[in-house]
Parts: C-alpha cells; sequence; structure tokens
C-alpha cells in the first residue's frame, strides 16, 4: 500500500490546535495505530474508527487513495 494515509479528527474544534485532518506515512502511523493498519492492509475496509478510550470522540483513519 503506497501514499499516505488520512487521519481525521472529527472534533477537532474541541482540540485546542482545531485541525481536523493530516496524513501520515504507514511507517508513522504503525507506531501509534499497528493493529488498525493491519486490518486495513488486510481487509475491503476503506477505513477505521478508534474511540478514545475516555469515550468522548473518535479518530478516523483512511486507507490512501489509489
Amino acid at each position: 500500500m503506497s501514499g499516505n494515509f488520512k487521519v481525521i479528527i472529527p472534533n477537532a474544534s474541541k482540540m485546542i490546535n482545531g485541525i481536523e485532518s493530516f496524513e501520515m506515512s504507514k511507517g508513522e502511523l504503525e507506531v501509534h495505530f499497528p493493529k488498525e493498519v493491519k486490518i486495513l492492509e488486510n481487509s475491503p475496509c476503506s477505513a477505521v474508527s478508534i474511540a478514545y478510550p475516555n469515550g468522548n470522540g473518535s479518530i478516523i483513519i483512511e486507507k490512501p487513495k489509489p
């Protein structure tokens, strides 16, 4: 899988810097979310959502576009 993954923070307006989305390389993403990268690589899913541990939001990771 080549290209950068897109990371989306839906509730970014509540965060200090307010960044709503950014891109990360596969290597960068694997450091923080190794299970989710494997899911995206081994399934037809185009995105995964990860809930914050405290239950106050989520992060969405999208596969690179072909």
